[in-house]
C-alpha cells in the first residue's frame, strides 16, 4: 500500500552519498585548473614565464582548493551524515505510524472509499502524509492525515493554458502511455514515458556512482587524509593571524634591543668571567649549587689574587668588572653586591631566560596586543607546518623592516647584533651575528665585506651566485682534483681572487667566470641535473 517505506537506510548509504559528492566536487575542481592551465598555455597574453613555472603555479592551486575541499567536507562530514539520518527517522516514524482517515466518501457517488497507497509530501518543509483513495467508480482523490481532501492541481493545456484532460491510455511494466486533450482549442498530444529506458538509465548511473567510490574513496576521503587535510584547513585560517602577530612583534626597536641580549648558559657564564677576572687578578672563581625559581640565582666565591689591593677597592673593582662584562647578556650581580672577607669574595649572579625578563633587561618596554586567536584554537594549531611558517615568515619580516628603517641613517650597512649564527652568502662560512655585515643586497660575514669595501671583489658576487665559483665547485662541476686546480692556477689558465682576513690571512678564493673565459673553453662545466614534475596535463616538465 506504499509508494516508498525506506526513507530511513543504513548508515552506510549516507557515508555513500556524502563520500560520492566531495569526489564530483574534487574531481570538478581539478577538472576545472587542468582546463585553465590547459588555456593559459594556448594564450599568449600574460607574463612570460617558464614552462616549469606556469607548471608549478597550476599544480599548487589545484591542489590548494582540492586540499580545502577536502578539509572542509571531512570537517563536516559525520555532523551532516548524522543530521541526515535524523531527518529520515522522523519521516520513517512519520510514514509508519500516522493513521489514515477514515470514511472518505466519493464526491461522485458517494460510496465509501479504499485506500491504495500513501505518499509522504514535504511541500514548504512541512511533513504531511497523504493517502490516495480509490472508489468502485473508479474516481481517486488525494486526502491529507487529517481528512483534508487535496484539492488537484489542474492540468493546462500548453498551446492555450486553459485547464485540460489528462488521461492514461495504456499503463505497463515498461511503458506509460498518456494523453492531454483540450476542450477551448482543440490541442490533443499523446506522450510516452519510457520506463525501461529510465530503468536503464538509473542503473547507468549507480553503476558509475559505484565505480567513482570504488576508484577515488582512497585518493579524496580516507579518515587519515581527512583528518590531515582538516587540520590544514584550519590551520591555514590561524596562519594569517600568526603571521600579522609575529610581523608586529619584531617590527619593533624594542624587540630588536631583546633580541641583541647574549643568552649566556652557565658553562658559557664562567668561561667569560674566568677570561676577564684572571687578567685583573681574581681567581679561582667556583659556583655554588644555583637555586632555581623564577630566575636562576647562582651563588658564587672567588678570591683576590692581589695582595696589594685594599677591601674595598677589591670589592669596586670587581663589582664594575662583573656589571660591564655582563652588559648585554642575560645575567646580572644581585642588588646586595659582593662581600670581601681576609681576600675572600663571595656574591650572587641572577640568570634571565623567559621573554619579559629580556624586556626588563634591555630597559624597553614590551607593547602589549591583544590576540585575536583564542587561546585553545592557538595551542590547537601552534605546532602545525603552517602556523610555524607563518611565524617565521612574520619574524623575518619584521626584523627586515626595523633593519631597512635603519639604514636611513646607515646607508652603506651595518654589523647585526646578537649571537644568532648567520651563513656568509660569500664565503659560505656560519658567523655570529655581531660579524655579520647587513645590506639590502644581502649579508656577508665581515672580512668578506672588507674585501668587498677594498675592491678584491664587486658587490655583485651578492646579488648574482651565478657569476662566479669556489674551489669545490670547480672541482665537482668540472671533474678536475684539487690538486689540479693549483697547477692550473700556477700555469695561468685558472684565475681565483684570494679573499683575506684583516690579519693577511687567505680564507677563501673565489672564481668570476668572466676572468676564467679560457679555463672553462677548456673544461666546460657538467650540465646541471634538472628537477622534472609532472603538470596537470601529465606532461613531464623540467625546472
Amino acid at each position: 500500500m506504499s509508494d516508498n517505506k525506506d526513507h530511513l537506510k543504513d548508515k552506510q548509504y549516507y557515508i555513500d552519498r556524502y563520500d560520492l559528492y566531495t569526489i564530483e566536487k574534487c574531481l570538478k575542481a581539478d577538472d576545472f585548473w587542468r582546463k585553465a592551465y590547459e588555456d593559459f598555455l594556448k594564450s599568449e597574453d600574460g607574463p612570460k614565464v617558464s614552462a616549469g613555472d606556469k607548471a608549478k603555479f597550476f599544480n599548487w592551486i589545484s591542489n590548494q582548493e582540492i586540499f580545502q575541499i577536502e578539509g572542509n567536507r571531512y570537517g563536516r562530514k559525520e555532523e551532516t551524515i548524522q543530521q541526515w539520518m535524523e531527518d529520515d527517522s522522523i519521516k520513517q516514524d512519520k510514514h509508519d505510524n500516522t493513521s489514515e482517515p477514515r470514511d472518505i466518501h466519493c464526491p461522485d457517488c458517494k460510496k465509501i472509499m479504499n485506500t491504495k497507497l500513501k505518499h509522504l509530501d514535504s511541500l514548504d518543509d512541512q511533513l504531511r502524509m497523504m493517502f490516495l483513495f480509490e472508489c468502485s467508480c473508479k474516481k481517486k482523490i488525494w486526502v491529507y492525515e487529517g481528512g483534508t481532501v487535496k484539492e488537484p492541481t489542474p492540468n493546462l493545456c500548453p498551446k492555450c493554458k486553459a485547464e485540460a484532460e489528462m488521461t492514461v491510455v495504456k499503463e505497463s511494466k515498461d511503458k506509460l502511455i498518456w494523453k492531454i486533450t483540450c476542450q477551448s482549442c482543440g490541442f490533443s498530444e499523446t506522450t510516452t514515458d519510457d520506463l525501461e529506458k529510465q530503468r536503464a538509465e538509473w542503473k547507468k548511473r549507480e553503476e558509475e556512482e559505484k565505480n567513482l567510490l570504488e576508484k577515488y574513496r582512497g585518493v579524496f576521503c580516507t579518515d587519515e587524509k581527512g583528518k590531515e587535510m582538516l587540520e590544514y584547513v584550519e590551520a591555514f585560517k590561524v596562519a594569517p593571524q600568526a603571521y600579522e602577530e609575529e610581523l608586529k612583534k619584531y617590527d619593533s626597536f624594542a624587540y630588536q634591543q631583546v633580541a641583541g641580549l647574549k643568552k649566556l648558559t652557565i658553562v658559557e657564564l664562567e668561561k667569560l668571567l674566568n677570561e676577564v677576572f684572571e687578567k685583573e687578578q681574581f681567581i679561582k672563581l667556583t659556583f655554588s649549587n644555583p637555586e632555581i625559581a623564577q630566575h636562576v640565582i647562582v651563588p658564587f666565591n672567588l678570591q683576590d689574587g692581589n695582595s696589594s689591593r685594599k677591601d674595598n677597592e677589591s670589592v669596586i673593582q670587581l663589582q664594575k668588572l662583573i656589571k660591564d662584562t655582563l652588559e648585554g647578556t642575560n645575567w646580572r650581580l644581585m642588588s646586595e653586591g659582593v662581600f670581601y672577607r681576609l681576600g675572600f669574595i663571595s656574591g650572587r649572579l641572577k640568570g634571565y631566560e623567559r621573554e619579559e625578563d629580556f624586556f626588563e633587561l634591555s630597559g624597553e618596554k614590551k607593547e602589549e596586543k591583544p590576540s585575536k586567536i583564542d587561546y585553545g584554537t592557538m595551542m590547537r594549531y601552534e605546532g602545525s607546518p603552517a602556523v610555524q611558517m607563518a611565524r617565521l615568515n612574520g619574524r623575518t619580516q619584521g626584523i627586515e623592516n626595523v633593519r631597512k628603517r635603519r639604514l636611513e641613517k646607515e646607508p652603506d650597512g651595518f654589523l647585526l647584533d646578537g649571537d644568532e649564527i648567520y651563513t656568509c652568502m660569500v664565503c659560505r662560512e656560519n658567523t655570529e651575528g655581531n660579524r655579520i655585515w647587513w645590506t639590502l643586497e644581502g649579508i656577508t660575514c665581515f672580512d668578506c665585506h672588507l674585501n668587498i669595501k677594498s675592491g678584491n671583489i664587486g658587490p655583485e658576487v651578492i646579488k648574482n651566485k651565478n657569476i662566479w665559483l669556489q674551489n669545490w665547485q670547480i672541482a665537482d662541476e668540472c671533474g678536475l682534483h684539487p690538486s689540479s686546480l693549483q697547477k692550473l692556477r700556477r700555469q695561468g689558465l685558472l684565475k681565483g681572487r684570494e679573499l683575506k682576513r684583516e690579519n693577511g690571512i687567505s680564507y677563501c678564493t673565489i672564481y668570476l667566470i668572466s676572468e676564467n673565459k679560457e679555463f672553462f673553453e677548456k673544461y666546460p662545466r657538467k650540465p646541471k641535473q634538472k628537477m622534472v614534475i609532472t603538470d596537470l596535463l601529465g606532461n613531464e616538465i623540467e625546472l
